[in-house]
């Protein structure tokens, strides 16, 4: 019904403007779809694992606590830390969860509170920050510059 009134813009009706460019439209020879990759942001859990479609995936033990983003690409999961690809999994469906053992090597153990359960417990320092002398500043307020 929409595609029948004269659009504003084009002063036309848009299902007349249709049929008219659909004949020029034409396939691209030789040329590739447009690729998309349905890829989303996650955060590594203290377990170390990610979760993605109903499943969760291990990641290096390193990764604990940062952001990934995680994608599917011809039935594996992949998990990129900015450009490097960390993790690469097959795919496995709902309620699994897919484990490598190399992800999992060498992880500093906290004292374990739960039998069932280790979580990663890591320490980053604070980055260092450059300390300075506030005194120049003082004697501009007290000059009454500032």
């Amino acid at each position: 019904m929409a595609n029948q009134r004269i659009h504003g813009t084009t002063h036309e009706q848009p299902a007349q403007r249709w049929n008219l460019e659909r004949t020029r439209l034409h396939a691209l020879a030789n040329r590739p779809p447009y690729p998309y990759v349905d890829d989303e942001l996650r955060r590594v859990a203290r377990d170390p694992y990610v979760s993605w479609q109903g499943s969760r995936y291990s990641v290096p033990w390193q990764y604990t606590g940062k952001e990934v983003w995680v994608r599917e690409r011809a039935g594996r999961v992949e998990v990129h830390y900015g450009a490097e690809r960390i993790a690469v999994h097959d795919g496995a469906g709902r309620h699994r969860v897919v484990t490598h053992a190399e992800h999992h090597r060498g992880i500093p153990l906290h004292p374990r509170n739960r039998r069932d359960k280790i979580l990663v417990h890591l320490h980053e320092t604070a980055p260092v920050v450059e300390a300075r002398s506030l005194a120049a500043y003082e004697s501009l307020v007290d000059g009454g510059v500032a």
